[in-house]
């Protein structure tokens, strides 16, 4: 069990390197940036359609985004919403009956 715990510290340590990592690398930036290329293609791309008089839908220029939501994922959800909701009226009551008593 000590091992385990042991191993902890360590597991965080490599995990937060490698986020380091990719931060310093750009990943984010470089997707971000490559997500606004794509943008203004499809804006250039809209405005030649309208010059040309093409047909416009919404959808053509429109990328779709993966759906990465599993039934799992969705549930999940679901549950924390609903402690989110039942910790907020408990917060709510607590501070009535608080303005209550200072009245």
């Amino acid at each position: 069990m000590k091992k385990y715990l042991k191993l902890i510290p360590f597991i965080f340590i490599l995990l937060f390197a490698s986020l380091f990592y990719s931060y310093q690398n750009g990943y984010y930036e470089k997707y971000m940036r490559d997500k606004t290329i794509l943008t203004n293609y499809k804006i250039e791309e809209f405005e030649n359609d309208i010059k040309e008089g093409k047909d416009i839908t919404l959808n053509k220029y429109l990328k779709d985004e993966k759906s990465y939501a599993t039934k799992t994922s969705n549930m999940s959800l679901k549950i924390s919403n609903k402690i989110e909701n039942i910790i907020n009226k408990g917060i709510k009551y607590f501070f009535k009956k608080v303005a209550n008593y200072v009245e």
